[in-house]
């Protein structure tokens, strides 16, 4: 396609005036392709044209070498270029099809992709945007250089055929443009390279990403979030280009805020890559705002567009939240039409301070989600260190001790790992005198009258304390640097469902890298193991009581019911069902050579984790992850009071939990534990039942992937003797 030409009207101070022609394929609808026109038209607008009419033929298919019918052509040159300067078609013309129409037409014709390649020409203010669009120009145009030559005729490269000298004109053009857009990519790259190092060293600062389509109001939202002078029209593509300013007023840790560019529908192939500096930064934030003009008709379809474009590159499990932007341009009637239809959505206007204040306020929250709370010493000769934690830490509570400051922080995972090595926090723990030294220069004071650590767990070593008051704690320290990795995502869990269940959880008061205490759970564990053996408590596993499967179900049921956004905000991990089968296959093919399955048994597992008859949900929940009976505190009647050691806990397939308690109470149990659960308002599905026991006849493979990875032979040893009592 030659390159694009200022339209120029016909009528002295007069924008150009232009006819939208398209056509309408077969599978399209009406509403589509009028939807698509005026589109065009706002684009058009964009480039000071005026659109005065849009002609649609139902074609089905647009090959022919005028794009239009014969009939159609003739229509619009008989009554409708009266004072038409230019047309624009909504579609992609070859360069013959572009040359055919201006001659029948006798007027410029330029397709859809020739509109916005020009738009983002004008609209670019980075080096990246423009590199990017250039790249896309000779994209677009060399397919087309064929027919620009084959129109004009002749070679323009002396000679003629391949006993010519020299290249062809059209050889000679395709080769300029190949080196030039090799020359632009190898400096695309650099620039690229830049961008990737500043996008790194803003990892630890908590992102928010403005995405959406053009013209949703991402940058007045922006202006509004930060008080920064971004470039605010009421155009198509005003912003492009990815803008990142901090949140005004600035609040402690900063948090980010990215103005990015617009989304549209039947974007051309060759400007996606113009695109990949807005995907990079949605990828990489830790918070997504999907901006809508709530009072644009075609706003769900722009939605769709966006979560659809935004999720393909692997963002669907950052927190995000629907903006339903422009509500003071709203009717009386439709904010509560929304309201129904989005719940979770907020109706605000980005020229409303008081909904932009709310708007700050949740991301704050947001923000306060997405940490993680623990403790930190800093010795007083490393206030370098001390004067970074304030910088980029929100100070919970600060003390002097004679070892140095002690604080109670939240901040980012990363951040907390670095000071943590900086300041060698992270040697393990070899007594128990040692571990209580370390909680009292954190300003805990225990005591205990252990002389060796309670070793009965895998991943901690326990020690059972008390305060000054006589209450009792629990202190524990990691045996392994990964356990205090899963402890931070067990203290945000522990704050999130707190809030949800009607049982107790722990409350951790110390969380540092090598010590971890809470003050003692009221109620005694459900089993306890001494040695090898393995002794109950309270409740007969043979014949467990009604009080017990009815406390259990409810709490189940509550942590089954905890909102999808909230485990989002708090970090936890999350696994589609086809993450979870993916999951559990590679466990099996790693562990098949340690358990030596049958190749009866090894064929059940192969057919469960391929099963497309129902076992599996169609949806995951919040589960525990080891809900074994040692982590069950019961009171004297038997009474479910509180759950421990939340290490694994994650979003995945809910029959995780059912699982272990089909493993330690019966099929006969289960059978009564799923009736409490259903009659208590949790969700079952017709195959539960058979899910649950095809999970713990898999749970061999579970344990023997634990047992591989951390290198426990007693472990393997304990998948083993699990797997002999697994039936075909």
């Amino acid at each position: 396609m030659p390159e694009y030409k200022e339209p120029k009207s016909n009528h002295p101070n007069q924008r150009p005036r232009a006819l939208i022609v398209a056509v309408q394929r077969p599978r399209e609808s009406e509403s589509e392709v009028e939807s698509s026109c005026i589109e065009l038209e706002r684009l058009a607008a964009t480039l000071g044209i005026e659109i005065v009419g849009c002609e649609i033929q139902k074609r089905s298919k647009t090959t022919s070498s005028t794009y239009l019918g014969p009939g159609k052509i003739a229509e619009i040159k008989e009554s409708l270029l009266e004072g038409i300067d230019i047309v624009l078609v909504d579609g992609e013309l070859s360069r013959s099809q572009q040359r055919n129409l201006e001659r029948e037409l006798e007027v410029e014709v330029f397709d859809r992709t020739a509109v916005i390649l020009r738009i983002f020409e004008e609209r670019a203010q980075t080096r990246e945007a423009h590199l990017e669009i250039e790249i896309a120009r000779l994209q677009y145009e060399m397919p087309k250089l064929r027919d620009e030559h084959a129109g004009s005729g002749g070679d323009g490269g002396g000679g003629g055929g391949r006993g010519g000298r020299g290249h062809t004109g059209l050889e000679l053009s395709k080769q300029q443009r190949r080196d030039r857009r090799a020359a632009l990519k190898r400096e695309l790259a650099e620039v690229q390279a830049t961008e990737a190092v500043r996008r790194e060293r803003r990892r630890e600062t908590f992102q928010v990403a403005l995405v959406g389509y053009t013209n949703a109001g991402k940058s007045s939202l922006m202006r509004a979030l930060t008080g920064s002078e971004v470039l605010v029209e009421d155009k198509l593509f005003a912003t492009l280009g990815t803008t990142v300013r901090q949140l005004s007023p600035q609040v402690t840790p900063q948090i980010l805020v990215s103005d990015t560019v617009g989304f549209i529908k039947n974007l051309p192939t060759e400007l996606v890559a113009s695109f990949r500096s807005t995907l990079d930064e949605a990828k990489d934030a830790r918070f997504l705002l999907f901006v809508v003009d709530a009072s644009d008709p075609d706003w769900r379809s722009q939605l769709a567009l966006t979560q659809e474009t935004i999720y393909a590159i692997g963002a669907s499990k950052i927190p995000s939240k629907i903006i339903l932007n422009k509500a003071d341009r709203l009717d009386d009637v439709t904010p509560r039409i929304l309201a129904r239809d989005l719940p979770d959505a907020i109706q605000l206007s980005a020229h409303n301070p008081d909904d932009v204040l709310g708007l700050r306020k949740l991301l704050i929250a947001a923000q306060d989600e997405s940490m993680s709370e623990e403790t930190l010493l800093v010795p007083f000769t490393a206030g370098q260190i001390l004067g970074e934690v304030h910088a980029v830490a929100r100070i919970i509570e600060e003390t002097h001790t004679e070892s140095g400051t002690a604080l109670k922080l939240r901040a980012r995972a990363e951040a907390l790992d670095r000071w943590r090595s900086m300041l060698g926090h992270t040697t393990p723990v070899e007594t128990v005198d040692q571990l209580l030294e370390i909680a009292r220069t954190h300003g805990l004071e225990l005591t205990s009258d252990q002389s060796d650590f309670d070793n009965s767990g895998l991943d901690f070593k326990v020690v059972h304390a008390e305060d000054a008051d006589a209450r009792p704690w629990i202190v524990r320290t990691p045996r392994r640097p990964d356990v205090f990795a899963a402890s931070r995502v067990e203290a945000r869990a522990l704050r999130l469902v707190r809030a949800h269940l009607p049982v107790a959880v722990p409350d951790f008061q110390l969380l540092a890298g090598q010590a971890i205490a809470y003050p003692t759970l009221a109620g005694t564990p459900a089993w306890r193991l001494e040695g090898d053996k393995l002794h109950w408590n309270i409740i007969n596993p043979k014949r467990p009581s009604a009080v017990f499967l009815e406390s259990l179900a409810k709490a189940l049921v509550a942590l089954q019911a905890i909102p999808g956004d909230e485990i989002l905000r708090a970090d936890l991990p999350i696994e589609s069902i086809a993450e979870a089968r993916e999951s559990l296959r590679r466990m099996a093919l790693q562990t098949r050579h340690v358990l030596n399955p049958s190749e009866a048994v090894w064929t059940r597992w192969q057919s469960w984790l391929d099963d497309e008859d129902g076992y599996w949900p169609t949806s995951t929940t919040l589960v525990h992850g080891d809900l074994h009976p040692g982590h069950l505190l019961l009171n004297a009647d038997g009474q479910l009071t509180g759950i421990l050691d939340w290490t694994e806990a994650r979003q995945s397939d809910p029959t995780i939990d059912f699982a272990g308690f089909l493993g330690c109470f019966g099929h006969h149990a289960l059978d009564a534990l799923l009736t409490q659960f259903e009659d208590a308002g949790g969700h079952i599905w017709a195959r539960i039942e058979e899910q649950t026991a095809e999970r713990w006849a898999f749970n061999a493979v579970v344990i023997a992937a634990w047992g591989l990875t951390h290198d426990n032979p007693g472990v393997i040893a304990h998948a083993r003797a699990q797997l002999a009592s697994v039936k075909a």
